[in-house]
């Protein structure tokens, strides 16, 4: 593996090996905490539920805890983790970002709130940075292409959010204050309905913010955010139960330029029935689900409205799960959606678009053997038809180690905005479509938790800018590596990961200077070849302590009038947490964001946020 980074790398290394060894001497006088191995059940992998061992897909879970050490200001600063995610933000909290996986687009990401597509049917991307993090129950992130059970936009991934639920009398309240006249204030409860309970959680968040653009304009830049959610169950019967959501986020945030202002108002809401039966020896457990999202942003000039984006996507969904024996399980289902774009200021010659899709998908264990595989067909229209497929063969080497193998095609159907929106849209773009093959090897020795993942990524009719207009031109094959270890032990846990991705873009070249003049493949813009992430936690004299490295190597990016690639340098950065228990039921929460109080930026132009503290007061009854 060669790196250009070298001397960047080195240094990068050296200062871990400085923290790790800070780290190492306070872990000396740490108490171990001893942790039961609970077994980890996810559905985003093949919409039904099961051990997480048992799924043929690269995949991590956060959890609550997970979130709680962490103590994250965005959601954004939790995927900043993962491997082969990169994160770029024009901006703090509440501005335009994206994430990055695998080398992909943005909206090459379909992103789930408890089964609710977040997409926004005009840009194609999902808005996460007015989520606030105290919604959110837990994360599932499946890697690679899963479009044959999702359909469009799974084409580098998966990232399901649910939302959180709490017992009858259960409660928790809090508030926190930190840099840039940063508060937070937060509470949640759950109360009982016959055999059924309902939850809700609100957040508000202020800040004034910092300078976000580079220029003459140099006011800070803040946001006001409101986040509410209502989860909820009820049990009809032993075999039928009814669950529900209903989240809100909205609120408004400030930038530079003419248009310098936004109200944001994002709204998602879900209404699911899920019933068990057995027929003829099968066990069935049967899902419909009917949902809408809604994201819509008033644009302001001085506080003066001056347009309007909105798109609505209804939602239905029929699935079910077949468990013909521990061995063979199948699943089959029916998805459509109906995009509706008419509400917005801006007239786009078609409004509304229906998309139908059918599914079955197959997993099939035979001693050390497992086979899975899927086939879908997506109905899109005024587009075209699209048929996608996975297959997947793992084997299971020995108690502790799994060998896993994975084909699978993805396609992104074009948003509204490169087919319609005037001036710049072109109506007879055809879906971008996708072949993905991966390995990957999973093994538990000595307390360590290892994998390692090989992937090489090929995605045709890539949609982009050309001649002022959006037109289908781009080729690229995405090839990485993915190194991860979580070890117990030495006072704490540590998690780290390393990735390696090279995206060439195909329809771009540029004179290289280390390779005697000859023609390179560009890389796809704001996406680094080298990461490194390292965590680490552990509890002493009642605190839970956090500490985080983050290395991320050179990437490039696009200026508007600039002709060809400009140069974003690697960074490093380094956050630090603290949870000290008062009470059972009282704690104390701080952080340390961009402790070095480095100068970096993820898109050329945009400021990030310079060192930044954090300190909270929680109180929970559970």
């Amino acid at each position: 593996m060669k790196f250009k980074q070298k001397n960047t790398l080195t240094k990068s290394l050296l200062s871990l090996a400085i923290t790790a060894t800070f780290a190492t001497s306070f872990m000396a006088t740490a108490n171990e905490k001893d942790e039961e191995s609970v077994e980890v059940y996810t559905v985003t992998a093949n919409r039904s539920s099961m051990s997480i061992g048992d799924a043929l897909a690269n995949q991590i879970v956060i959890t609550r805890a997970d979130i709680e050490i962490m103590n994250p200001t965005s959601v954004l600063d939790i995927f900043t983790t993962v491997t082969s995610v990169d994160v770029a933000s024009n901006g703090g909290r509440g501005q335009s970002s994206s994430i990055f996986m695998r080398g992909t687009n943005s909206d090459h990401v379909l992103v789930l709130i408890d089964g609710i597509r977040i997409s926004s049917a005009t840009s194609g991307g999902a808005s996460l940075n007015t989520l606030s993090p105290e919604m959110i129950e837990r994360i599932e992130i499946v890697q690679g292409p899963r479009a044959a059970l999702w359909g469009s936009d799974a084409i580098g991934g998966v990232i399901q959010i649910f939302t959180r639920q709490f017992e009858a009398g259960e409660f928790f309240a809090g508030a926190s204050f930190g840099s840039d006249s940063y508060q937070k204030y937060k509470a949640g409860a759950g109360i009982s309905h016959g055999d059924g309970h309902s939850s809700i959680s609100i957040s508000k968040e202020t800040s004034d913010g910092f300078d976000v653009q580079e220029g003459s304009e140099t006011d800070d830049d803040g946001y006001d955010f409101t986040s509410v959610a209502i989860r909820g169950q009820q049990k009809i019967s032993k075999d039928l139960t009814f669950d529900w959501l209903l989240s809100s986020d909205q609120g408004d945030n400030e930038y530079d330029g003419y248009y310098n202002g936004s109200d944001i108002r994002n709204h998602v809401w879900l209404v699911r029935a899920n019933y068990q039966s057995v027929l003829n020896g099968v066990k069935n457990f049967t899902t419909f689900s009917v949902g809408q999202n809604r994201d819509s942003a008033d644009s302001l000039s001085d506080g003066i409205w001056q347009s309007t984006f909105e798109t609505r996507r209804m939602q239905y969904s029929l699935t079910n799960n077949m468990q013909f024996s521990d061995e063979l399980q199948i699943n089959v289902g029916v998805d459509h959606y109906q995009d509706d774009v008419s509400k917005g200021t801006t007239t786009y010659d078609i409004q509304k678009r229906d998309t139908t899709g059918v599914f079955a998908h197959t997993l099939y264990t035979d001693n050390a053997w497992t086979y899975e595989a899927t086939i879908r067909h997506d109905d899109v229209e005024n587009i075209d038809a699209e048929n996608t497929y996975n297959l997947g063969l793992g084997y299971q080497l020995d108690a502790d180690s799994r060998l896993v193998a994975n084909y699978g095609t993805g396609f992104k159907v074009p948003n509204f905005n490169s087919l319609y929106y005037p001036g710049y849209g072109t109506p007879t773009l055809k879906a971008e479509y996708s072949n993905t093959f991966e390995v990957f090897y999973e093994t538990t020795f000595n307390n360590i938790d290892a994998s390692i993942n090989f992937y090489n990524s090929k995605i045709d009719d890539l949609i982009g800018r050309k001649e002022g207009k959006a037109a289908s031109f781009a080729k690229v094959e995405i090839k990485g590596v993915e190194l991860a270890a979580n070890y117990q032990g030495l006072g704490g846990t540590h998690d780290m990961n390393v990735s390696y991705t090279d995206t060439e873009d195909q329809s771009s070249t540029y004179q290289s200077g280390d390779r005697m003049g000859e023609l390179t493949y560009a890389q796809l813009i704001r996406r680094a070849k080298e990461k490194f992430n390292y965590k680490f936690t552990t509890s002493a004299a009642g605190a839970d302590l956090y500490l985080q490295y983050q290395f991320v190597g050179a990437r490039t990016d696009s200026v508007y009038g600039v002709e060809g690639p400009v140069h974003l340098p690697a960074f490093q950065l380094v956050n630090l947490g603290l949870n000290y228990e008062v009470t059972s039921n009282l704690s104390v929460t701080s952080r340390v964001t961009n402790l070095f109080d480095k100068d970096y930026q993820t898109a050329k132009g945009y400021n990030t946020q310079e060192r930044a503290f954090y300190i909270g007061l929680n109180y929970q009854n559970f």
